[in-house]
């Protein structure tokens, strides 16, 4: 008898011990489904904070491209009316040199002419002096209008860029230098802003050639194909280095590559002392 009370304490004792055991697995797995839901709580709050972090981010960036977007379009209005107000300028001076100035030399030299049988000279010296000045005079004249027409090339108003680069070339001394030009696909006229600007930027480096390379051999080649046109000047002068002249205060490199980016354009030079300098330009235009 006692050793069935025994067993019975045993079997009540394993059935209390299971039950508190399975109380404790279901208290671990509440403990678990309420860690599994804090976590996942957690992951979405962490998940909404990134997402409306990215938002904003992302609104932000909007903001800031479009900010750039809209300096970008300042930038091009006021590069442009920059060009368009140094254009008329150019136009202004230049109309005042042949139409004033040239017109008034051109009266001098002509009333010199109409006395000069009249003036009775002491000696033959005198009268060479009088055709001196009249010379001086009628080149002096000449020299208004080549200072005019380079200022306002009527050229490039009547023949176009390929052109008005020829006239322009032609007027120059070729004894010091010797300036080759190739020209293709220029037969047909291109909007004028990218004629007059890229005139202008080969009118500044053949100046710049004269007057602080030293070369005595240019070549200047035009071309126009479906991805645009493309300008290419080389010189074999004393070259220089492009780092230290792009951070000088000169303006003449730094309106060149206004004029170009305003084109949405490229303009590279690769030059180095003693190795002379190419600049190449291209310009994309509409047609393509």
């Amino acid at each position: 008898m006692k050793k069935i009370k025994r067993q019975l304490q045993i079997c009540k004792r394993s059935m209390m011990s299971k039950k508190k055991n399975q109380q404790i697995i279901l208290q671990k797995t509440e403990i678990a489904k309420k860690n599994y839901m804090l976590s996942g709580m957690v992951g979405i709050i962490i998940l909404t904070i990134l997402l409306a972090f990215s938002y904003y981010k992302r609104i932000k960036l909007n903001q800031k491209s479009r900010l750039q977007l809209e300096i970008m379009k300042l930038q091009d209005i006021s590069t442009k009316m920059v060009l368009e107000a140094e254009e008329r300028e150019r136009k202004r001076i230049g109309s005042d040199l042949h139409d004033g100035i040239g017109q008034l030399m051109s009266a001098v030299k002509m009333n010199l002419s109409a006395i000069e049988d009249k003036i009775d000279f002491k000696n033959e010296e005198d009268r060479n002096a009088f055709s001196k000045s009249i010379s001086l005079v009628d080149e002096s004249c000449k020299e208004v209008r080549s200072v005019s027409h380079s200022i306002m090339p009527n050229a490039l108003l009547r023949v176009g860029l390929s052109n008005a680069v020829k006239e322009f070339i032609e007027k120059l001394d070729n004894r010091l230098l010797k300036i080759n030009l190739y020209s293709s696909g220029l037969n047909e006229r291109i909007d004028s802003n990218i004629e007059t600007v890229l005139y202008r930027v080969i009118q500044e480096c053949i100046n710049n050639v004269i007057k602080h390379s030293k070369a005595n051999a240019l070549d200047i080649s035009l071309i126009k194909d479906v991805d645009g046109v493309s300008v290419t000047i080389e010189d074999n002068g004393k070259g220089f280095n492009v780092a230290e002249a792009k951070n000088k205060e000169g303006i003449g490199l730094k309106n060149m590559v206004a004029r170009v980016k305003f084109l949405k354009g490229t303009l590279d030079i690769d030059s180095s002392p003693g190795k002379g300098t190419l600049i190449a330009i291209h310009v994309p235009t509409e047609n393509k």
